[in-house]
């Protein structure tokens, strides 16, 4: 075989994983994005054409999320053999961390609510499965800034620990050059992180509470309490929905409803009583079928039934099929978008904005944490000398764990309007940062953590 062939195969065996995992992005992609851009159509009113910009984003970021495997494999295929190999320990250490991690999470909380899937569907090991499914990206937007730190430092300890560290940085490359493919896919997992971040995980959250209430249970029928109600005290109407669609089915119609329309509080105008109630969402009407309109008057006690007691209604009801059907939601529930079009509106309270704004920024720079955390791992888990990385190892795990509780504190400051909503979302950053620093400059000078306390504390006591 001549040598131009042997070149054009190897580099084909090289691009090869780029090319599987851009095969099945491309399948996950064609599942989920026509998905997405029906519940989009679900939820908002009006029409596709005049949706703020922040939701037409939804669709397209979640293609993007499906390409980033596959944009990492082509940057793969591109660097030389050292990166290369530091690649497949970081990925492969990060990716067994998530597995574990995830993997704990969904047996435990299997264990809590193995009695609710058995009660609430018909086939409860399908019903766990739709449940787990749309639970995935809260889970991986809860574990994923962990994961890469300790995929980090199992990696480098291990790196570490056979010395190849030491023989990379003889070959003439810095910690920092040694360090950029680790940077470089942790930057892609940061990426995704925020694109969870935008809309799936807080509406995971969401839909955990409403699958979780049992709102397609298979004793419905029998079971009045499971209806839900929904109120708008704006135009003082109350609906009763005794059978509501799934939340993963859109577009289904809802059973046994009925409306009362009140002219001012406790005043009853009329009662529609329908089998089903069914959203146009392109004109924007409600159809109510075999329905029974009820007229009330202050005139008559008794109540004015239609002529037809059985026919098809049409309202114009500004009221949503995924309002009616979710409970009233928590800000950590609502999607970025949601949260930028409720401080547009500027219909909120002072305290409802302050939460806004805080959770707001708090999404984005819990995307920047992932990579501060990442390079808080890598100098604490490489070591030049014959010792056990387990003490740095241990202070970075410690210095996690101090940033829940720090980001619980700002957040709580800036929710309450004490800090403004950027510095209290941002200040762990900003601190944490300034460790990452501090480490970098003690390992670059080959002394670790504990010994760089140590010297200063002594300098201090002379």
């Amino acid at each position: 075989m001549n040598p131009a062939a042997e070149r054009m195969i190897r580099l084909i065996r090289k691009f090869i994983p780029a090319l599987v995992l851009f095969i099945l992005g491309s399948l996950l992609a064609a599942y989920l994005v026509p998905k997405e851009w029906a519940q989009m159509i679900w939820e908002i009113p009006g029409s596709p054409d005049a949706y703020p910009l922040a939701q037409k984003m939804r669709p397209y970021l979640l293609l993007a999320g499906c390409y980033l495997p596959a944009f990492g494999a082509i940057v793969y295929g591109f660097m030389g053999t050292m990166d290369r190999y530091i690649s497949r320990c970081f990925i492969s250490s990060f990716l067994l961390c998530t597995a574990i991690l995830t993997l704990i999470w969904l047996l435990a909380d299997f264990t809590d609510n193995m009695e609710r899937f058995r009660n609430n569907f018909d086939d409860p090991l399908t019903g766990a499965g739709i449940f787990y499914g749309t639970q995935l990206p809260m889970v991986l937007n809860l574990i994923l800034p962990y994961t890469l730190l300790m995929g980090t430092m199992w990696a480098l300890s291990k790196l570490s620990g056979s010395s190849e560290i030491t023989g990379m940085l003889q070959s003439g490359r810095s910690l920092i050059r040694l360090c950029i493919p680790i940077f470089f896919y942790s930057l892609l997992v940061a990426a995704f992180y925020g694109i969870c971040t935008y809309q799936w995980a807080p509406g995971a959250s969401m839909y955990r509470q409403v699958m979780i209430r049992g709102n397609n249970t298979k004793n419905k029928d029998k079971d009045d309490s499971k209806q839900l109600i929904y109120k708008n005290e704006t135009d003082n109407r109350i609906w009763c929905i005794g059978d509501a669609p799934d939340i993963m089915h859109p577009g289904d119609p809802l059973r046994n409803v009925t409306v009362e329309q009140f002219s001012t509080p406790g005043k009853l105008t009329y009662k529609l009583f329908a089998d089903e109630a069914v959203w146009d969402s392109k004109k924007s009407l409600w159809t109510f079928r075999n329905a029974i309109f009820r007229r009330h008057t202050d005139t008559d006690d008794i109540p004015v039934f239609d002529p037809e007691p059985e026919h098809s209604i049409t309202r114009d009801y500004p009221e949503k099929p995924f309002q009616l059907i979710t409970p009233k939601q928590r800000i950590d529930t609502l999607g970025t978008p949601a949260i930028l079009e409720s401080l547009d509106s500027h219909s909120n309270s002072r305290d409802v904005r302050f939460n806004l704004r805080t959770e707001l920024h708090t999404r984005t720079a819990k995307i920047f944490t992932c990579l501060i955390l990442v390079a808080i791992a890598i100098p604490s888990a490489i070591t030049f000398q014959r010792r056990t990385p387990m003490k740095g190892i241990g202070i970075a795990i410690l210095l996690a764990a101090l940033l829940l509780v720090i980001y619980e504190g700002t957040t709580t400051l800036g929710s309450s309007g004490y800090l403004p909503a950027w510095l209290a979302a941002w200040l762990p950053n900003i601190v944490y940062t300034g460790i990452a620093i501090h480490l970098y400059s003690t390992q670059l000078a080959h002394r670790s953590i504990l010994e760089c306390l140590r010297s200063k504390w002594e300098a201090r006591k002379h």
